[in-house]
C-alpha cells in the first residue's frame, strides 16, 4: 500500500454540543456512552492514530466529572495524543461575546486541558458561526498559527481549500476551508454510505420500520414530541460501496492545493469514535487502487500542509469571515432570545469592567484578590457561551438553565464588586468630616476620568427632618443638583457580630453633576445647606423654586447645551445638533416584519406585511424635568399580525402573516441630560406576537455606504450589502450584521452613532433616508434542525416567540467627522460600565489612610482597556490595552504607586519584552488595532 502516491488522511472527530437537542444532563449521558465507547474503540486497536474532540476541552471534564475512575486513562490517552482536546474552553458563537471572552475561553482551555496531558496548537474553529477579524491576532497570541476555518469561505474569496488569512491589525494565519462538507466530508460522502448502504444526499436515507434495529420512543402526549433512539446497531461493511464511497470523499477535496495530500474529516455532529473505522479502511484501500486512506490526526494533515505548499502562492483573505448563505454561519442567531445575550453583556461588563479591577485594587491595599469567586463567575459564564446556549437555539429547558448560570456569574461578580468597594471604603481618610456629616462616594471603575450629571438615592436620618441639601466635592465645590423624589424609609444595618438595627431615614432620589472622578478611583461628597421641614405638617408644604433652565421647554420637547431633541406626533424623535446646524431624524421608530424561519436563519413569508410606527398617533408625556434631566414618555400601541403561517419545507402550505391583528403595547423613554451630546432611550416592547421580526429604525440622511461597528478589539468598517457574487447578487439575509456596542455612520460634518449595552445587529438600508435599523428580536417556533430533512419541533415550547416583556437601552448621538472610533469605544465603555455611588458615614474610631479624592490607574489618550486582572500565575497585576483604530496610539500607563518592573505578554500571559517605567508610569505605544497585555509588578 506505501507505493500508492496520494494519501487521504482520515480524521475522525464529533462536533459536540454540550446542550443543544437535549439538556445538558441527557446530553451527559450519551457523552459517558460516547467517551467509553471511544476507550474501548482506542485500546483495542492501536492503529487507530487519533480522535479529535471537537476543539474543546469541557467535553472530558463533563465526562470525568461523571467518570471520574476514568482520570488515569483519558490523561494517558491525552498525553499520547489519541485524544485531542482543546485549544478552546467551550465552543463559542463569537459575535455575541467580548473579545476578552474569547481570550478568557482559551486561557481557560490552555489551563484545563494541560491538567490532562495537552492541548490542540491548531485553530480548530469548525463550529464557528463566522469568525471575527481579529482571530488572527488572538490566535497568534496562544502561538497558534493555522486556523481550521468554518462554516463557509466564498470561492470568489477563496478559490482553494488553503489561502493566507490576515485580520484586522494586519497578522496573518495559514488557515483551510477544507472542503465540499467541510468537517463532514468523509462521513457524509463514505463512511455513512458504507456503514448504513444508503446515500445520505439521497431519499433512500431514510429509517425503515422493523428492519433498521430496534428503536425506543416516548408515547405519552407530553413527550411524543421528543426523538426516536434506536438502541440496535445495525450498521456493517457495505464493501460494494467502498470504491465509490472513497471517490465521493476523495473528489470532496478537490479545491486543495495538494491534491496528492487530502485531508478526510470523518464525524458530524453528536458521532463516536466509529468502532469499525480501522477495518472500513484496511477494506477500501484494498479495493481503491489510486490512493490511500489512512487513520491520521489533524496535526499530521497540518504539517503536512506546512511542509508541502508554496506560501508565497496563497491567495490572501482579508478580515472577518462571515460568507454566505446563511446556513453556513447561522447568520440571523444574532437576535434570537435577546435576552440571553443581554444578561450575558451584563455579566462581562460586572466582571470584567467592575469586579476584577476592584478587587486588584483591594489586593495592593493589602486585603484579598477574590480568586475562588471570580474563577467560578468566569466557569459560569464561559459555560454560558456556547454557540447554542448563549443563542438560545434549544428546547426551553436548556434556556432556563443557560439563565441560571449567567445569573450566578452575575451574582458572584456582583458580590466580589461590592466587598471591594467596602474595603477601599475602610481605608478612605475621613478625619476632616464631622461624626455627623452625611458623606457617599462616588468610584469609577474605568481608566479614564469620568464626568457625568448621576442618579443618587441618599438618606438623611430621620430624626434630623432634612427636606432638601446642596451636594459639595472633596475640594469644596458645591455641585448642581435636582431633585426627583423623597420618601420615608427603614432599612436594616447588618453586622455579623449583632442583629439588624433598623435605621430610619428619609431617602432623597437626586440628579447631580459629579465633576471630575478620578480614573480607576472615586470621589467623597458631602451633603451640606441643608433645609428642614417639620414632618407633622399637613397643610402648606414646603414650595420648590427654579432658576427656569429646565431641560423640557414642553411635553415633546428638551434640549441642552448641545442637541435638540423634538419628540414627534408619533413617538419618534427628531435631534438637532446645535453644534453643526445639522438635523436627524426621525429616529428611533418601530417595525414588524413576518418571519417563518428558523432561530438560524430568518425568512419572511412570500405574502409578507411590513408594519411600522410611523405616523400613528402616539401618546406623549414628560415624566420629568429639571436643569440636569428630563425625560419624555411615550406609549404607542402597533396592531400587527398575532402569527404567521410557514409552509412545511417553505413550499407547502401558506406562506403569509395572519389577518388576525392583535396589539403590541411599546413604551419609549428619553432622557437628556445636561452637557451631553446623547439621547439616552429606553424601550419597553410587550411582545404579544408570533413569527415577526421587530426592529427600531433610524432614517440618519447620512449619506455613507459603509458603517463603523464595534468589533472585537476593532472597528469593523462594513458595506451596506454583504458580499456579492460574480452576477452581483448577495445573500437577502446577510444584510444584517454584528455589532458589540457602538454603530457609527458619518459623512463630513453630519454623522451618527449608537451606543448600547444589549444590541447586537444593526442593518444600513440603501433607501432614501439613509436608514440604520437594529434588530430588537426574532420571533421564531421552536424548531431545532436536527437533520436536514428531519427536525425536532416543539409546539408546546413557546420560548422562542418571545411572548415576554423585552428591555432595551441605547443612546442616540449626533456626531461629526473628528469624531474617532476610540471616542466612541470610551462612550461605549461609560455606558456598559456605570458609576458606582456607595453612601457611607464617618467612623466612629480610627481612619484609613487614603485621601477623599483618589486614582489607583489611569491610561492615557484613546487606547482602550480591556480587562484589569490578577495575573494567571504569580501576584502580578495582568492589564490588557487594545487600539480599536488604524492609526498608532500613545499611551502613559500610570499607577498610585512605583512599577517595580512591567513587561509586555503575549495572550497567553508569557513574556515577550521588557518595558521600560518611570516611577509609576509606563509608556507605551500601540500600533493600529493591536491588543497588547501588559504585566506589573509594584514596589
Amino acid at each position: 500500500m506505501n507505493d500508492k502516491k496520494s494519501i487521504g488522511y482520515v480524521v475522525p472527530h464529533t462536533h459536540w454540543d454540550r446542550e443543544w437537542r437535549y439538556p445538558v444532563w441527557e446530553n451527559r449521558m450519551y457523552l459517558r456512552d460516547l467517551v467509553d465507547e471511544l476507550i474501548e474503540t482506542l485500546e483495542t486497536n492501536p492503529g487507530y492514530k487519533s480522535f479529535l474532540f471537537d476543539g474543546q476541552v469541557v467535553a472530558l471534564l463533563d465526562y470525568l466529572e461523571i467518570c471520574p475512575e476514568k482520570e488515569g486513562v483519558i490523561k494517558k490517552l491525552i498525553k499520547e495524543k489519541r485524544i485531542v482536546i482543546g485549544p478552546w474552553y467551550t465552543l463559542p458563537d463569537l459575535y455575541p461575546i467580548s473579545g476578552e471572552s474569547m481570550i478568557r475561553n482559551l486561557l481557560k482551555g490552555k489551563e484545563e486541558a494541560e491538567k490532562l496531558g495537552g492541548y490542540l496548537k491548531i485553530g480548530y474553529e469548525s463550529f464557528g458561526w463566522g469568525q471575527p477579524s481579529q482571530l488572527p491576532q488572538i490566535y497568534k497570541g496562544f502561538d497558534i498559527d493555522t486556523v481550521i476555518v468554518s462554516k463557509n469561505v466564498d470561492r470568489t474569496r477563496a478559490p482553494r481549500c488553503e489561502f493566507k488569512w490576515t485580520g484586522a491589525d494586519g497578522t496573518s494565519v495559514l488557515a483551510t476551508r477544507l472542503g465540499e462538507d467541510a468537517r463532514a466530508n468523509f462521513f457524509m460522502n463514505a463512511y455513512l454510505k458504507v456503514m448504513t448502504g444508503k446515500e445520505y444526499k439521497s431519499e433512500e436515507y431514510e429509517y425503515h420500520y422493523g428492519q433498521d434495529g430496534q428503536v425506543f420512543h416516548q408515547a405519552d402526549k407530553e413527550q411524543s414530541v421528543q426523538d426516536y433512539f434506536r438502541l440496535e446497531k445495525t450498521e456493517r461493511i457495505h464493501e460494494e460501496y467502498l470504491k465509490e464511497a472513497a471517490g465521493k470523499a476523495w473528489n470532496g477535496m478537490k479545491d486543495t492545493r495538494l491534491p496528492e495530500h487530502r485531508i478526510m474529516m470523518d464525524g458530524s455532529d453528536s458521532t463516536t469514535g466509529q468502532p469499525h473505522l480501522m477495518e472500513l479502511l484496511e477494506k477500501m484501500n484494498s479495493q481503491v487502487e489510486e490512493m490511500e486512506f489512512k487513520s491520521s490526526s489533524i496535526e499530521e494533515y497540518v504539517e503536512i500542509l506546512k511542509k508541502n505548499l508554496n506560501m508565497e502562492e496563497l491567495n490572501e483573505v482579508m478580515g472577518e469571515l462571515r460568507d454566505g448563505p446563511t446556513t453556513s454561519l447561522s447568520g440571523n442567531a444574532l437576535m434570537t432570545r435577546p435576552y440571553i445575550k443581554t444578561l450575558n453583556k451584563s455579566v462581562q461588563n460586572r466582571l470584567y469592567g467592575m469586579a476584577e479591577p476592584v478587587s486588584v485594587i483591594c489586593m495592593l491595599l493589602g486585603g484579598q484578590y477574590e480568586s475562588q469567586f471570580l474563577k467560578k463567575a468566569a466557569d459560569y459564564l464561559l459555560l454560558s457561551q456556547p454557540h447554542d446556549s448563549i443563542n438560545g437555539v434549544t428546547q426551553d429547558k436548556t434556556v432556563d438553565d443557560v439563565m441560571y448560570r449567567l445569573s450566578q456569574a452575575e451574582e458572584l461578580a456582583n458580590t466580589v464588586y461590592i466587598r471591594g468597594l467596602q474595603e477601599i471604603v475602610k481605608r478612605i481618610d475621613l478625619s476632616a468630616y464631622a461624626h455627623d456629616d452625611i458623606v457617599f462616594t462616588v468610584f469609577n471603575p474605568t481608566a479614564k476620568t469620568r464626568r457625568e450629571v448621576l442618579e443618587v438615592y441618599l438618606d438623611t436620618p430621620r430624626n434630623r427632618g432634612i427636606w432638601e441639601f446642596g451636594i459639595e466635592d472633596s475640594k469644596g465645590t458645591v455641585r448642581e443638583l435636582q431633585f426627583k423624589e423623597r420618601k420615608e424609609s427603614i432599612s436594616p444595618v447588618v453586622h455579623l457580630h449583632s442583629r439588624p438595627f433598623p435605621y430610619y431615614s428619609d431617602r432623597h432620589g437626586v440628579f447631580f453633576e459629579t465633576g471630575d472622578i478620578p480614573a480607576g478611583g472615586y470621589e467623597v461628597y458631602k451633603l451640606v445647606d441643608f433645609v428642614e421641614f417639620d414632618r407633622k405638617t399637613k397643610f402648606w408644604a414646603k414650595t420648590r423654586k427654579t432658576d427656569g433652565h429646565e431641560l423640557a421647554a414642553a411635553s415633546d420637547y428638551m434640549e441642552n447645551e448641545l442637541i435638540a431633541v423634538k419628540v414627534n406626533r408619533d413617538g419618534s424623535i427628531t435631534v438637532t445638533d446645535k453644534r453643526t446646524g445639522e438635523t436627524y431624524g426621525p429616529l428611533n421608530y418601530y417595525e414588524s416584519t413576518g418571519d417563518v424561519g428558523d432561530y438560524w436563519m430568518y425568512y419572511p413569508p412570500y405574502n409578507n406585511r411590513t408594519y411600522t410606527s410611523k405616523g400613528i398617533q402616539a401618546s406623549i408625556y414628560l415624566k420629568e424635568n429639571g436643569s440636569l434631566s428630563a425625560t419624555i414618555g411615550v406609549d404607542m400601541t402597533l396592531q400587527i399580525p398575532e402569527y404567521a403561517y410557514r409552509p412545511d419545507s417553505y413550499v407547502s402550505g401558506k406562506s403569509e402573516r395572519s389577518e388576525t391583528l392583535r396589539e403590541l403595547p411599546i413604551t419609549t423613554c428619553y432622557t437628556l441630560r445636561k452637557g451631553s451630546n446623547q439621547v439616552e432611550v429606553k424601550a419597553i416592547v410587550n411582545n404579544t406576537c408570533r413569527d415577526h421580526r421587530m426592529s427600531v429604525l433610524m432614517e440618519t440622511g447620512v449619506k455613507s455606504a459603509t458603517a463603523n461597528a464595534q468589533g472585537h478589539f476593532t472597528v469593523d468598517e462594513r458595506s451596506a450589502l454583504p458580499l456579492k457574487d460574480g452576477e452581483g447578487k448577495y445573500y437577502n439575509e446577510l444584510v444584517t450584521q454584528p455589532m458589540q456596542n457602538f454603530l457609527s455612520v458619518c459623512e463630513g460634518k453630519r454623522g451618527m452613532a449608537v451606543i448600547t449595552d444589549c444590541l447586537g445587529e444593526y442593518e444600513l438600508r440603501t433607501d432614501h433616508a439613509n436608514t440604520v435599523s437594529f434588530t430588537l428580536f426574532r420571533a421564531v417556533k421552536n424548531i431545532i434542525c436536527t437533520e436536514f430533512r428531519s427536525e425536532g419541533y416543539f409546539p408546546d415550547q413557546n420560548g422562542g416567540q418571545l411572548k415576554r416583556t423585552l428591555e432595551y437601552n441605547y443612546a442616540i448621538m449626533p456626531i461629526t467627522a473628528d469624531v474617532t472610533v476610540n471616542e466612541l469605544a470610551g462612550k461605549a465603555e461609560a455606558f456598559n460600565i456605570p458609576l458606582k455611588p456607595i453612601q457611607m458615614s464617618v467612623p466612629v474610631t480610627g481612619n484609613g489612610i487614603l485621601p477623599v479624592s483618589y486614582s489607583f490607574y489611569n491610561v492615557s489618550g484613546q487606547v482602550q482597556v480591556s480587562c484589569l486582572k490578577k495575573a494567571e500565575k504569580g501576584d502580578g497585576i495582568v492589564m490588557r490595552l487594545y487600539n480599536p483604530s488604524k492609526i498608532e496610539q500613545q499611551t502613559d500607563v500610570s499607577w498610585y504607586r512605583k512599577i517595580a518592573s512591567a513587561e509586555l505578554l503575549d495572550l497567553k500571559e508569557e513574556r515577550l519584552e521588557v518595558l521600560q517605567s518611570q516611577g509609576n508610569t509606563v509608556s507605551i505605544t500601540v500600533p493600529g488595532n493591536k491588543i497588547y497585555t501588559v504585566l506589573f509588578r509594584f514596589a
